[in-house]
């Protein structure tokens, strides 16, 4: 089932140079998939049996032509199914005007709440989602983020309790926060065409996002990690 989800923008999703930020065209897909999943009976608030949660790893988004101020938005996304039996695909198109603008793909793992480690996907679970073949980029392979050895610039930041979601943890798009904040000043403002998200551990209330940032080939990476070190996100925006 490819299921639609228009959307009204408001004022704040939009940078000063009256476009849509990418970090609200992020938000815009997640509630797509959030929506998607309620009247799919998976709402992420169905607590009765609530032994496992869907996890987002990753990312890869491709934006053609950025929408502007009064653009009619309108978004579609649907269940792939399988790319192995602890993880699932799931894809995105975002339309202006009825044209594609952008699209993306999605890896998600079921997480078991009590061991908190991922689980194997029962097929009959993703039978609600009526999934659908269609693919949105024809390599399947998600794009590779690059590694780094040194960095440019390093920052702090410290979780805000404002910061954290229904999950207990920083949630996926405030990520893409933190990582704008590192760039440079002409970066910060720029639109890029290609973004690329992997999500390794959680950062929590109470921990600092240390966001390093190099430039490599040409990609701008930012690296996040907790105060222990921990490797907590890569992005890479191109």
């Amino acid at each position: 089932m490819i299921f639609e989800y228009p959307y009204k923008p408001v004022i704040e999703d939009f940078s000063r140079d009256g476009l849509l930020s990418y970090t609200a065209l992020v938000r815009i897909l997640c509630n797509a998939a959030n929506a998607h999943s309620d009247i799919c009976g998976d709402s992420v608030f169905n607590i009765k049996g609530m032994d496992r949660a869907w996890v987002l790893t990753d990312w890869q988004i491709e934006i053609t032509d950025y929408p502007k101020y009064g653009d009619e938005l309108k978004a579609e996304t649907w269940s792939e199914g399988f790319t192995s039996p602890l993880v699932a695909n799931r894809n995105f198109l975002f339309y202006k005007n009825g044209e594609v603008c952008a699209r993306g793909t999605t890896k998600w793992i079921l997480l078991d709440l009590k061991s908190g480690r991922p689980s194997k996907i029962d097929p009959a679970y993703l039978e609600k989602y009526s999934t659908e073949s269609k693919v949105v980029f024809e390599d399947k392979k998600l794009w590779r983020i690059p590694s780094a050895e040194t960095w440019t610039t390093e920052m702090t930041i410290p979780v805000r309790r404002s910061d954290i979601d229904f999950n207990d943890h920083v949630h996926n798009v405030t990520y893409l926060d933190y990582a704008r904040e590192v760039l440079p000043q002409d970066l910060f403002e720029k639109k890029f065409t290609r973004l690329r998200i992997s999500y390794k551990t959680a950062l929590k209330q109470g921990s600092t996002a240390i966001c390093r940032y190099a430039q490599i080939e040409n990609a701008q990476v930012v690296f996040i990690y907790d105060e222990e070190d921990h490797l907590c996100t890569q992005i890479s925006f191109e």
